[in-house]
């Protein structure tokens, strides 16, 4: 997930919107169980379901804008903890990036008041 981010913070480069500006998206990014599953008959679609999804979301409705210029990529503590884990913290993901954890605790809908991280 998180080189997937990194690959899309590289691609908003070479995206303006039809004004000219700069594109701006907001990441986030959950570590956890899911469900998964085809929903519908007449227009089937693949669905994924779950607590993950939903804080994966908080994440990225929580998360700095990122851009080009100041790429920024809101973390959960669960994702956090396997980042740690596999030693990412020491080593760094990327050398131009930081991993750490946010300034503030962040009030997240539906789950309450967060430690949260960002790589940024």
């Amino acid at each position: 997930c998180i080189s997937l981010a990194i690959d899309m913070l590289d691609a908003i480069r070479m995206v303006l919107r039809p004004d000219g500006v700069l594109t701006e998206v907001k990441l986030g990014i959950c570590s956890g169980d899911f469900t998964a599953g085809i929903i519908g008959s007449s227009a089937p679609r693949y669905s994924i379901f779950g607590d993950t999804v939903n804080t994966a979301s908080r994440m990225a409705s929580t998360s700095a804008l990122s851009t080009p210029k100041f790429p920024f990529i809101h973390i959960s503590p669960s994702s956090y903890a396997l980042l740690v884990q596999a030693g990412y913290e020491e080593r760094g993901l990327w050398p131009e990036m930081v991993l750490a954890a946010r300034d503030a605790q962040v009030v997240v809908k539906g789950k309450g008041v967060m430690q949260t991280f960002c790589l940024w």
